[in-house]
């Protein structure tokens, strides 16, 4: 492998797009990181599974993305890679807007049309998916995933592990606690509490389960 070389892990969907993603930002793929060795059976890529994350190869020459969607599994990921001794890359596509001052951690997805506004702050290993808007001085936890056409506005926080699902939009200044989960198309007008769901317009949060069970997944996460 050389330098450049990105191995992505999961070889599912949104595996494959991003693979079509690091092509666009001119990244040389490796193959892919699955614990199913037939992922992409059926599948002309030009690449393949390596192997499953825990015994795929490591080295100084490699970079690990994480393509899954769902934050409590991209966590785990990340840490049986970085146990491993791998590093997270992050991979922007092209056609993303990022403003001035935007801090993106390790391993981030930015998928296209993508808008990051000035002076956010994004957590490691976070994905933020297509047509996805998050605004000025937000600051993003880790982990976390943004679906397509979700919108975060100005000023509001986002803590570590949270899905905001299609559609979603957090107003301004809004917070939104490690590990909760905003249903599809959702608008939150208020705070919403860690490890909560909130669904509806405007929407209602319920606490799933407490901060200090963070390895519990939220009632229907994808």
């Amino acid at each position: 492998m050389t330098r450049l070389d990105l191995v992505i892990v999961g070889a599912g969907g949104f595996g494959r797009e991003v693979l079509g993603y690091a092509g666009d930002a001119a990244q040389r793929v490796a193959g892919f990181a699955d614990d199913n060795p037939r992922a992409l059976d059926g599948f002309d890529l030009g690449v393949r599974v390596l192997g499953g994350v825990h015994d795929v190869p490591v080295s100084g020459a490699t970079g690990f993305v994480i393509a899954v969607g769902d934050p409590a599994v991209r966590r785990s990921l990340a840490a049986v890679i970085e146990a491993r001794g791998g590093r997270l890359r992050t991979v922007v596509h092209p056609s993303a807007y990022l403003g001035p001052g935007v801090r993106l951690g390790d391993g981030c997805v930015v998928c296209p049309f993508a808008f990051v506004g000035a002076a956010a702050t994004v957590g490691a290993n976070t994905a933020i998916n297509v047509h996805t808007s998050v605004g000025h001085d937000v600051t993003v936890g880790a982990n976390c995933v943004l679906s397509p056409h979700s919108a975060v506005n100005g000023g509001s926080e986002l803590g570590d592990d949270v899905f905001l699902g299609t559609h979603a939009t957090v107003f301004p200044r809004r917070v939104i606690g490690r590990g909760a989960k905003v249903s599809a198309g959702a608008v939150v007008h208020r705070d919403v509490p860690a490890g909560a769901l909130a669904t509806g317009n405007p929407a209602k949060a319920r606490v799933l389960f407490t901060d200090a069970d963070p390895e519990h997944r939220p009632e229907g996460a994808d």
